[in-house]
């Protein structure tokens, strides 16, 4: 793997604080607004495997990952070997392609930078994920999907100011979004590939689709249209939860709420979570407060997800739902991340086929190996999933 670059990221740069001053707006995007790309201009790839070696959270097939999927790219999709960028938490690299905070945000800028109507960039992520409390409001679920750098997870024996040092390395799907998504120009498109966990809407983008039909869904919160039912992995990308989300139950038959209660049962759908009202005046009063807020909240978020909308083409195909992990596994005897394996395999098959035939083909090879975990796709604007998937 030969990396040739002509910038170079600055030698002990701490990183841009990424600090999200979110402008909620409504902005409409209709079928003449955006361009499809035809991926025939300039190819660009990040590609970012990180294995944690020595911390208590290693994972095996991150780096595994990251040097099949440059192989796959390189041999499948034309994407040329100068173009390429690689990062590796590996001690033979060096400094400026360790995946730090730092180093995975000045790279995916480097991505992104004066990208021109029909360029194609790949990006690809395996590694841990996980959620935080949503302290902006734009999150339905009230949490950020997020990805863990090398320097965000504490080495074994860290000093409690080690770890809460490590913390403020952790990147959001707000921060994802803007260095990856919002500086695209109508026309490019960009392929986004994640393998980590609670990965569903990492990039916060407003589509979503349902593999069994290929149409969008609704939203995040519809009621579920898939039969198989998410269950935690033992070996998962990312099973860290730096911090949680409280919920509260109301019973749904104790007092006549059930205007507020279709605006919000949505959202407790993916919890499992069952209504609950205390039956009492004064509780059920302080419940019904709390659901007009949440009410409120369903609102400021759908507003939010109308500004993520994006003119390119931005496709995002995620290892798993939100509430879901992914499994760091073993095929054919090589550690892999079970949805790197899938993607790849499915597309060896047919380099050529339908973005439908892929997700569907993704979920048919994990489900055949008895993974539980369920792919998501989703883009920054309507798509019709029977377009031919080309990067």
């Amino acid at each position: 793997m030969h990396l040739h670059h002509t910038e170079k990221a600055p030698e002990n740069a701490d990183g841009p604080v990424l600090t999200v001053e979110r402008t909620l707006e409504t902005k409409t995007t209709t079928r003449k607004q955006w361009i499809s790309s035809n991926c025939t201009g300039n190819k660009k790839a990040l590609v970012i495997g990180i294995n944690y070696s020595g911390t208590a959270n290693a994972l095996e097939g991150c780096h595994s990952d990251a040097s099949r999927m440059y192989q796959f790219i390189t041999q499948t999709y034309g994407f040329s070997d100068e173009n390429i960028v690689v990062l590796k938490d590996d001690r033979k690299l060096k400094q400026e392609y360790q995946p730090t905070k730092a180093n995975i945000v000045y790279w995916m800028q480097w991505l992104v930078k004066d990208a021109q109507p029909h360029d194609s960039l790949f990006f690809h992520y395996s590694g841990h994920g996980g959620q935080l409390a949503d302290r902006t409001g734009d999150e339905m679920d009230f949490e950020d999907d997020c990805i863990f750098p090398v320097d965000s997870i504490p080495l074994k024996h860290a000093s409690q100011h080690e770890i809460a040092a490590s913390r403020r390395n952790i990147i959001i799907d707000d921060d994802l979004h803007l260095c990856l998504v919002s500086p695209l120009a109508p026309g490019v498109r960009l392929t986004a590939v994640f393998d980590s966990c609670h990965s569903g809407s990492v990039l916060d983008l407003p589509f979503m689709y349902a593999a069994a039909s290929g149409k969008l869904k609704e939203g995040q919160f519809l009621a579920e249209q898939d039969a198989e039912k998410a269950e935690d992995m033992r070996h998962g990308r990312g099973v860290l939860a730096v911090e949680k989300k409280e919920t509260w139950k109301i019973k749904e038959k104790a007092f006549e709420v059930k205007d507020i209660l279709e605006a919000t049962k949505e959202i407790f759908h993916e919890t499992a979570e069952k209504l609950f009202v205390e039956r009492s005046r004064k509780g059920a009063l302080m419940d019904l407060e709390r659901l007009d807020g949440l009410k409120t909240h369903v609102k400021q978020a759908e507003k939010a997800e109308k500004g993520n909308e994006s003119l390119a083409d931005v496709v995002l195909i995620s290892g798993c739902k939100d509430t879901q992990t992914s499994a760091d596994a073993s095929e054919d005897g090589v550690p892999t991340g079970a949805l790197s394996w899938a993607l790849m395999a499915t597309l060896k098959e047919n380099p050529e086929p339908t973005y439908l035939q892929l997700l569907d083909g993704i979920r048919a090879k994990l489900k055949k190996e008895r993974y539980s975990q369920l792919p998501q796709l989703s883009t920054g604007h309507p798509m019709d999933l029977s377009t031919v998937f080309f990067a």
